[in-house]
C-alpha cells in the first residue's frame, strides 16, 4: 500500500510541475471528452482531458489542466485488478486507494489534496465511475480536499458536481 501511495504522490508532483508549463494545447476531437466541476462553488470546466491507463493498467489516472494555471488529477489505484463502474470513496474498504488533488497556480501554487490514511479529518473523495473500458471513461465525483503542513489543516478546496468523460490512453 505504502508503494502504491509513493507511486502516486510521484504522479502526482510529476503533473503538478508539468502543469505549469504555458504549452497545454488541445491536440484532437474534443467535444466528447470534458472535465467539469464546481470548486468551492465555481463552476469550472477544463480545457485539456486526458485519462490513461498506469502500471499495467491498475492505476486509472484522469487529469484536467487549464491553460497551466489550475489543474484536478484523480488516481485509482489497485493491486491487482482494473478499474471497474462502480462507487469509491477513501475509507469504502473496496482495497482500491483514491488520490484526489487540485493545484491553482496564482501569485504561488497552492495544493489540496485527498486520500486514504491521511491524518485530516476534513479530506473526503467520492468517485462513481459510470462506464469504463479499456479506452475511455466516464463518471462523476465530489470531495473536500485539503492542504496541510504536518497534522495542521491550512485550507481546504471543496468539489461538488463534479463529472468527466474522456478517452483512456494506453500506458
Amino acid at each position: 500500500m505504502n508503494r502504491k501511495i509513493l507511486l502516486a504522490t510521484m504522479f502526482i508532483i510529476a503533473f503538478l510541475i508539468s502543469s505549469c508549463s504555458k504549452n497545454d494545447e488541445v491536440i484532437g476531437e474534443v467535444k466528447d471528452h470534458y472535465l467539469k466541476v464546481k470548486i468551492d462553488g465555481n463552476e469550472k470546466s477544463f480545457a485539456a482531458v486526458k485519462g490513461r491507463w498506469v502500471d499495467g493498467g491498475n492505476f486509472l489516472e484522469i487529469t484536467g489542466n487549464n491553460s497551466g494555471n489550475e489543474s484536478i488529477v484523480i488516481t485509482v489505484m489497485s493491486d491487482s485488478r482494473r478499474i471497474s463502474s462502480g462507487q469509491y470513496s477513501l475509507d469504502d474498504g473496496s482495497g482500491l486507494t483514491i488520490l484526489a488533488a487540485h493545484s491553482f497556480m496564482s501569485s504561488h501554487q497552492l495544493n489540496h489534496t485527498a486520500t486514504r490514511g491521511t491524518l485530516a479529518p476534513e479530506d473526503a473523495f467520492n468517485l462513481k465511475v459510470d462506464r469504463i473500458d479499456n479506452t475511455s471513461t466516464e463518471g462523476s465525483f465530489s470531495g473536500v480536499l485539503v492542504r496541510v503542513e504536518g497534522v495542521n489543516t491550512l485550507g481546504t478546496v471543496t468539489l461538488t458536481e463534479g463529472s468527466f468523460k474522456t478517452s483512456i490512453d494506453p500506458e
